[in-house]
């Protein structure tokens, strides 16, 4: 047995279940995901000018993710455009299969690089 003395450090490594881990899904290419998205208003490096228009393609950057993955943003009913500062609810159609962590819902958006908006996805809550 080691002697215990000032200065020594006591260190466990403790193991968390795999139950008690957050949830993760993937989902996978074409699956229609609910989300609710801000367009951004430009202000120095991040937000857009202009409206995004039906068919409008960014890339995605999902919580706790680090690759990005490119999705349709598919607009409600009769709807034709988003004007940058507008929130509006909208199917996502990601073009490859997507890990979502169910404990980190939010996710941002790109255009070449700048940071175009926000959003969090509207997953099916476990306390109902």
């Amino acid at each position: 047995m080691t002697p215990v003395f000032r200065g020594l450090v006591l260190a466990t490594l403790i193991t968390v279940p795999a139950f008690a881990r957050a949830s993760a899904a993937t989902l996978p290419a074409g699956a229609s995901i609910p989300a609710r998205i801000t367009l951004l208003s430009l202000n120095g490096p991040v937000g857009r000018q202009n409206p995004f228009y039906r068919g409008y393609r960014p890339t995605f950057v999902f919580g706790g993710a680090k690759a990005e993955v490119m999705c349709d943003i598919d607009l409600p009913g009769a709807r034709e455009k988003v004007e940058p500062g507008e929130t509006v609810e909208v199917l996502l159609r990601c073009i490859e299969p997507v890990s979502i962590d169910a404990g980190a819902p939010a996710f941002i958006f790109r255009e070449g690089g700048r940071k175009v908006g926000v959003g969090e996805l509207e997953l099916p809550r476990a306390d109902r």
